[in-house]
């Protein structure tokens, strides 16, 4: 059973290597695994981790929701001023994967409905009526540090060239400057803003610097997981709350039953 605990420590002094291994280690995930998600080899993990080869930007994504990561701390070792600190229950994140096909304007919608019906039955089964009558009690200090704004709008239905175009044009920017600022050549640019090829995820943090632009956003089209599932923090910081109350069989069963149908649904509307 993987563990879930998102919370991170400073790892600059570590290779990204090193960094898959410890969340590897962390969230109990085999190679095969992080394979599985990511499409590639049991080979190729093995050499991720020990730093003969370096995962291409186009697995990041894939790569940090396996291992419950931060895209920039997966990448840089760096602590994001906001980051995500609430654990995740047991199937939460396996459920997020299943409703990655539903529109970006509705997922939040789902969680609500999955939140409401296990917290209902909670209410009915155990008499706590009081859940269901006067509405979720805020238990949790929802903080000030969950209400920044997004530095971008949502891009998921962007590439990652498309992104880094729009930035450009946001910030007035030639692909002179982008060479410049990341020591590279303008055919390298140009390719890489024409989908060619990605960068090498070392020089992220140069090309998030000069197009101003979030490593998250740029890499994934969104600034985190609250803004994927088009729902305020706060929200999404309570609902975590109360779910980890919960016995954890509840909760990933809940899931799991919620993966089905969402699944099914999807597959008839197909």
């Amino acid at each position: 059973m993987k563990s879930n605990n998102v919370i991170h420590q400073p790892a600059e002094h570590f290779k990204i290597g090193k960094r898959i291994k410890l969340r590897m280690q962390s969230t109990n995930c085999t190679r095969n695994e992080v394979a599985r998600c990511c499409n590639v080899t049991e080979r190729t993990v093995y050499n991720w981790c020990e730093n003969k080869s370096i995962p291409e930007l186009r697995h990041i994504s894939s790569l940090a929701f396996t291992l419950q990561s931060h895209i920039p701390w997966l990448v840089t070792g760096s602590i994001e001023k906001y980051q995500w600190v609430d654990e995740f229950p047991v199937g939460f994140l396996d459920f997020l994967y299943v409703i990655k096909a539903i529109p970006i304007e509705t997922r939040g919608d789902v969680l609500r409905s999955t939140f409401d019906m296990v917290m209902t039955l909670h209410g009915i089964i155990s008499d706590k009526q009081s859940l269901i009558n006067e509405g979720i009690v805020h238990s949790v200090d929802l903080g000030v540090s969950y209400n920044q704004v997004y530095k971008h709008e949502i891009q998921e239905h962007m590439t990652f060239s498309e992104r880094l175009q729009l930035q450009k044009i946001e910030r007035n920017l030639s692909n002179k400057d982008i060479a410049i600022a990341c020591d590279v050549s303008l055919k390298t640019v140009y390719n890489w803003s024409t989908g060619k090829c990605f960068p090498n995820i070392e020089l992220l943090v140069r090309l998030c610097e000069v197009l101003d632009a979030d490593l998250s956003w740029l890499v994934s089209g969104t600034c985190d997981i609250p803004q994927w599932l088009n729902m305020p923090q706060v929200e999404l910081k309570e609902i975590l709350y109360q779910l980890n109350k919960l016995p954890v069989r509840v909760t990933s069963q809940v899931f799991r039953f919620t993966s089905s149908i969402v699944q099914e649904l999807d597959d008839l509307v197909k």
